[in-house]
């Protein structure tokens, strides 16, 4: 089994580099859309965008195609917010070639579906949050974990919403497993609901003096070891 992962792995990083320089003519850009149909789940994104509008003027979605960038220009999106981040997937460079093309401005801000990101990274995103133009996007590869996590906190930074409201961008409605490994991002607020129901703390000020990724993480693992399997952090 390991040979034939280290086969697959070599083979779609072979695929990968051929994209290095950009869509330079038709046969990449068709290549760079076949790996995304095959290797980044195109295919299934064919038929389920997991399309909301969580807020005026402001929607998540999974990884949009071209054709799907061009129908969001026509809606007046002004920025695309990819919180996959700058990668080598064929994916990338099909998005960032159509933001390109209709005057969308992407932006690139990565975050992890199965990881808790820094510090910096969360209280980051509260500065591209409030300079960001809107009409505005954000994704992920199945619009369900990152962009989960990322309208979480767009809840708690500009909506200003009760931290009850913002886990709720993390459910099974937007494909959301909470009980699997994704349930890490559960956890973290969770934690962070509970210290503000013992001391009022802002989630500002909780990220900056007490979030510590390694710990909760550890914390995380116990809980999922001594947890009915699918029980949802909350």
């Amino acid at each position: 089994m390991g040979i034939l992962k280290k086969l697959f792995d070599d083979f779609d990083n072979n695929w990968r580099k051929s994209f290095e320089n950009g869509l330079s003519d038709n046969a990449v850009r068709n290549s760079a859309r076949r790996h995304a149909f095959w290797i980044d789940h195109e295919a299934l994104r064919q038929f389920y965008h997991n399309e909301h509008e969580i807020s005026k003027n402001v929607f998540r979605s999974n990884q949009p195609s071209p054709e799907r960038i061009k129908i969001w220009s026509g809606k007046g999106i002004k920025t695309i917010l990819n919180f996959r981040g700058e990668t080598n997937q064929g994916s990338y460079f099909l998005e960032k070639e159509a933001c390109e093309t209709f005057g969308i401005e992407l932006i690139n801000f990565r975050l992890f579906a199965t990881k808790l990101p820094s510090r910096e990274s969360i209280l980051e995103l509260e500065n591209v949050f409030k300079k960001i133009k809107s009409p505005f996007l954000m994704h992920c590869k199945s619009g369900s974990d990152r962009a989960g996590l990322g309208s979480a906190l767009y809840f708690i930074y500009i909506l200003r919403s009760p931290i009850t409201e913002a886990q709720k961008q993390l459910s099974i409605k937007f494909l959301h497993i909470g009980g699997w490994t994704a349930g890490i991002l559960d956890f973290m607020l969770m934690r962070y609901r509970e210290e503000f129901e013992d001391t009022g703390i802002s989630f500002k000020n909780w990220v900056a003096e007490i979030y510590e990724p390694g710990q909760l993480t550890k914390e995380f693992n116990s809980f999922r070891n001594s947890n009915p399997w699918l029980k949802v952090p909350r």
